[in-house]
């Protein structure tokens, strides 16, 4: 990402980048990042389980999904905060337009 010399303490919705799940990468700090997940639609099938190297912990601004973590399937809707640990087995199924603001450490870009 290449940025403004103010882009270290601030990042200007201009600079945003999308990743290729369609996410917003908000700001990147020594060890995380931050990111948002906007206007994302119902999804028809369950997406397939898979893991990451990096922590993430969530807070749902508005809609509802479906989270299974390692087996464990819960439902979060507005107001609720999530935890998907580093290396574990997840994943998301969308049931309202969600939207959503998530931190990882290490940083996930």
């Amino acid at each position: 990402m290449t940025h403004s010399a103010q882009s270290k303490y601030k990042l200007s919705q201009s600079e945003t980048q999308h990743g290729k799940y369609g996410q917003h990468h908000l700001i990147r700090g020594e060890r995380g990042s931050l990111r948002l997940w906007h206007n994302e639609q119902p999804s028809g099938a369950d997406e397939a389980t898979h893991s990451h190297n990096y922590e993430t912990l969530g807070y749902v601004i508005s809609g509802r999904a479906e989270l299974t973590v390692d087996d464990q399937t819960i439902m979060l809707e507005a107001g609720d905060s999530y935890c998907v640990p580093s290396g574990s087995q997840h994943k998301f199924r969308i049931l309202e337009t969600l939207n959503a603001i998530e931190s990882t450490t290490p940083s996930a870009f």
